[in-house]
């Protein structure tokens, strides 16, 4: 009888000890990393059983038994973790972090949305589609919208001005006007207040700014160290009531960005968006410029120049000039250049 009685306590020592360790065991913080938080990216599904050492592959716990024996003890290892990107917080306990990945299990698939330059909204559409579980129609006729344009104080000419090129995490299945009201968000943290003062400075509306980018941005995508200078040579001519002249927004008006080399003939096209024959800024974009492109704008570099015409060479420069005879004698050897070149 004394024999049963001593097992009996031995098993019930046993199991506290074992309680209590598990106990201490769940209540100790076990994540690695020293940022609050941290987000990681699971692409393909998890098993429960397997997290443990999922985590410390990733190096954000050092030990996966610790949160191996907490799944099982919570008995959640046949329970699954679906794809996408879930954030992890420094100060959760093991029990937290469990506790945590299983209402996060079924989360909706988290997906990177990747998009820079483009030249119109089709285009943008379908750089987007991709990604997420929308199709390129559903997008367009979205972004076409009257109604949605108005929403957001844009028109059909400018909407397309809402978006900053940059990966943004969306989820899947986000609808197109959920996908718009999280671009506008982006779109507000991208236009801060000094932005803003700077293109109030220069006059010019933010959609306005990035009009004149987007010709920067046509006339100069290699050598991104002269867009400032360029921004402030079509900030003069504007300042002064000129024509803005650029050769990008012909090629826009005519459809065929592939123009290695315009005439006279290409200048005559009937269109808003030619800059050869209005004075002032084309009514919407003629790309979707970079982000550091429509900064050249709000930074451009002052000076006293009005004319440019690409260097003879393949510099990726241009010759800057402050007078029209100038200007004329860098256009003849550009011409000449070209037709050495065979450049049609």
């Amino acid at each position: 009888m004394k024999k049963l009685l001593y097992l009996f306590l031995i098993i019930i020592l046993l199991v506290a000890g074992a309680g209590y360790y598990v106990y201490n065991l769940a209540n100790t913080k076990s994540l690695l990393f020293t940022e609050q938080s941290k987000t990681i990216e699971i692409k393909k599904q998890i098993p429960f059983s397997q997290i443990g050492t999922f985590l410390e592959n990733q190096n954000l716990i050092a030990d996966k038994n610790s949160v191996d024996l907490i799944i099982k003890v919570k008995q959640f290892d046949k329970l699954i973790l679906s794809e996408g990107k879930i954030t992890l917080k420094k100060d959760w306990t093991n029990n937290q972090l469990v506790n945590q990945l299983k209402l996060m299990r079924n989360q909706k698939k988290i997906v990177s949305v990747i998009f820079g330059s483009v030249r119109n909204l089709e285009a943008l559409a379908g750089k987007i589609a991709p990604f997420i579980e929308l199709d390129s129609t559903t997008l367009i006729n979205t972004f076409r919208n009257p109604t949605i344009q108005k929403k957001y104080g844009f028109n059909n000419q400018t909407f397309l001005t809402l978006f900053i090129p940059n990966t943004y995490d969306v989820y899947f299945n986000i609808t197109a006007e959920e996908f718009i009201q999280k671009m506008a968000k982006e779109y507000k943290i991208f236009w801060n207040a000094e932005r803003i003062a700077k293109a109030k400075q220069l006059n010019l509306s933010q959609s306005e700014i990035t009009i004149l980018a987007s010709i920067v941005y046509e006339e100069q995508k290699v050598k991104f160290d002269e867009q400032p200078k360029i921004a402030g040579l079509y900030l003069n001519r504007l300042k002064n009531n000129w024509m803005l002249q650029a050769d990008p927004t012909v090629k826009f008006a005519l459809g065929d960005p592939t123009i290695k080399r315009l005439l006279y003939k290409h200048l005559e096209v009937e269109s808003p968006y030619n800059t050869y024959k209005h004075i002032g800024l084309p009514p919407g974009p003629i790309c979707l410029p970079e982000p550091r492109t429509i900064d050249a704008v709000l930074n451009h570099t002052k000076h006293d120049y009005f004319y440019m015409c690409a260097k003879p060479e393949y510099s990726g420069y241009h010759n800057f000039s402050k007078t029209l005879a100038q200007h004329n004698s860098y256009a003849k050897k550009y011409q000449r250049w070209l037709t050495k070149e065979g450049i049609r």
